[in-house]
């Protein structure tokens, strides 16, 4: 599961449930990293901050645009990625939940304690948000590059988005589950809810990381991060490519040292905005089992 919370016995209710805190999550994602994500996608498609490095970009940007500059483009994702967050989030715990069914999916992969489910409710779960992602990050690129967006072109650089999206995303589901310590065996009772030890969390959970808020703080950040890092010369390309450039002549050019461009105030975007959105997403989990709707 997405969330350190116990599940109830519905599945559909809890993917009703999880697109609510998912889009909370999204929100607060948008919020707290779309101005880091701002001078990124400057640094990489925008004449005048291609070769600046980062701080001078930030400066350019409050200088030339003020503040409001670092939020240009954010109403597309603002609500778009309450949609496409919430989506990958209910995908993955209602594949998750169903999955149960099935003791196939319940094994572990070979050299690992994660199962098998959780591999595969993370890759339909990813591929689910590309489908719906990709005209809000086309919209979002144009907006933050000062470019008119087309309804025609929505799709544009759709391919380079779900080779950044499905990888990124299904390894941050894998990250956060792989446990380093021996897993506590699985039961299918839901009434006792032992079966949430093997969820989302399962890992930050047995080694104590996800107990305090400081604690999924790092734990979502770290891991988004370290899947955004695998994934970055894909962001940088499709960012490209929704910026009307010729992204495979870039490829060409660029190498691969410059493919990895506007890394630093992505990562500071990456970590920060799914370490802040995790703790409102458990929190809006916690007041919902609270209420009682889980029961």
């Amino acid at each position: 599961m997405t969330s350190t919370e116990a599940r109830g016995a519905s599945a559909t209710r809890e993917f009703a449930l999880a697109l609510a805190s998912g889009g909370l999550y999204g929100a607060t994602n948008t919020i707290v990293g779309h101005p880091f994500d701002t001078v990124k996608t400057k640094m990489q498609t925008q004449s005048g901050f291609t070769s600046t490095g980062a701080l001078a970009s930030a400066r350019q940007i409050l200088s030339s645009e003020g503040a409001v500059g670092f939020y240009r483009g954010c109403l597309p994702p603002m609500w778009g990625s309450a949609v496409y967050r919430s989506a990958q989030f209910a995908v993955y715990d209602l594949l998750y939940a169903e999955a149960e069914r099935h003791p196939a999916s319940l094994e572990h992969v070979p050299g690992t304690d994660m199962q098998w489910r959780v591999l595969g409710a993370g890759a339909v779960g990813a591929t689910a948000r590309t489908v719906l992602e990709s005209p809000i990050e086309y919209a979002k690129v144009k907006g933050q590059t000062n470019q008119t967006w087309r309804l025609n072109e929505v799709y544009r650089g759709a391919g380079l988005q779900w080779a950044r999206t499905g990888p990124m995303m299904t390894l941050y589901f894998c990250t956060l589950s792989v446990s380093s310590s021996p897993s506590t065996p699985l039961t299918r009772d839901r009434h006792s809810r032992v079966g949430v030890r093997t969820g989302l969390f399962d890992a930050c959970k047995r080694n104590g990381y996800a107990s305090t808020p400081a604690g999924q703080f790092f734990s979502s950040g770290g891991c988004a991060l370290i899947g955004f890092w695998v994934v970055w010369p894909f962001e940088n390309l499709k960012n490209q490519a929704q910026a009307g450039k010729n992204w495979l002549a870039h490829a060409r050019t660029t190498g691969l040292l410059g493919l990895y461009r506007g890394i630093v105030p992505g990562s500071a975007s990456v970590f920060l905005r799914n370490g802040a959105a995790m703790i409102v997403m458990q929190k809006a989990n916690r007041l919902i089992t609270e209420m009682g709707l889980r029961d």
